[in-house]
């Protein structure tokens, strides 16, 4: 692997200089440039010129009046860095669009901000101890409060997963066992649409996914990403038994592919529970390595049990 990285890196130095002499003027004819050593030269360009193969052995040097050693250098560099710049994530549909065209989902923002969360023990369940969270979040992306936007928030998790960047203010946990992760994150409805079973699925991974997002940006480098499906958990439009205060509820199955530090790729998979309300979309998001996701054993139980307790509800007045 060191070595195929090696080699393509002197590869991509011999287009750098080759591109870099296309344009270069031929006025420099002195006879010292037959053997290289001709001082109007830039050293790095008599470095190049001394080897048989390079594709300037047999061009003429460069005049300084055309061409400084730092010019030179600049020249050589920038096709080198057009080379090995670093591809943004894959968009689920197509690879058009921009990141900046794209939804941004954000943390929904907690009002208690940093200080600890809100949290309530729970009888002992088949699969362990469990906690819920319940706090207000907020609709704004400044820690202001919007009375009859914001919304109150409840889910389920195992006690013994560890809360991450709590001084920004969103919700995240980890298992530190198996690396299974939950977020709570927040995208604007796409503009035009009024129900929640109307926005496309695709809109939902490309605003979780977007490498300008919170999820992202906080460290998780995606490579590429897909909704797998998506359903309808309550429709207030059609379900006489919903409440009028019961925000319509969605549930996405996505699988992703993230980078390690060490250069490794690995896929996984998460569900997305999904609340609309006053024009925002709030989701629980979580993220299993994709084979435990798979087997359907305790790993998964936790996840869907997570996603199934999560609750969303406006807070009208305040709380």
């Amino acid at each position: 692997m060191i070595a195929h990285y090696y080699k393509l890196l002197v590869s991509c130095w011999i287009v750098s200089y080759s591109l870099a002499f296309q344009n270069i003027p031929q006025t420099c004819l002195k006879s010292s440039h037959q053997s290289h050593n001709c001082k109007s030269c830039p050293r790095e360009l008599r470095m190049i010129q001394s080897s048989p193969t390079s594709v300037a052995a047999n061009s003429c040097c460069i005049n300084q009046q055309h061409m400084n050693r730092r010019s030179f250098l600049t020249r050589a560099t920038l096709p080198l860095s057009l080379i090995v710049a670093p591809r943004a994530p894959a968009l689920a549909e197509d690879n058009v669009n921009s990141s900046s065209s794209r939804p941004i989902a954000t943390f929904a923002l907690r009002r208690a901000g940093a200080l600890p969360p809100s949290i309530t023990n729970l009888p002992p369940r088949k699969n362990g101890l469990f906690v819920r969270f319940g706090e207000q979040l907020l609709f704004s992306n400044d820690g202001s409060r919007t009375p009859g936007k914001d919304v109150f928030v409840t889910f389920d998790f195992p006690s013994d997963w560890l809360q991450l960047d709590r001084i920004l203010g969103g919700v995240q946990y980890v298992d530190q066992r198996n690396g299974d992760k939950l977020y709570v994150l927040k995208v604007a409805m796409p503009e035009g649409i009024q129900q929640l079973k109307d926005v496309p699925k695709a809109y939902f991974g490309d605003a979780i996914f977007n490498p300008a997002g919170d999820l992202v940006r906080t460290g998780n480098t995606v490579e590429e990403y897909k909704v797998l499906s998506s359903q309808m958990l309550r429709d207030p439009s059609v379900d006489d038994s919903a409440s009028k205060d019961d925000p319509a509820r969605r549930r996405l199955k996505v699988k992703y592919t993230t980078v390690t530090g060490n250069n490794f790729a690995v896929e996984r998979k998460g569900l997305v529970d999904a609340y609309q309300v006053e024009g925002m979309i709030y989701m629980l998001m979580t993220g299993s390595n994709a084979v435990l996701f798979d087997k359907k054993g305790m790993e998964r139980d936790t996840v869907e049990y997570i996603v199934d307790s999560f609750r969303v509800q406006p807070t009208y007045g305040g709380i």
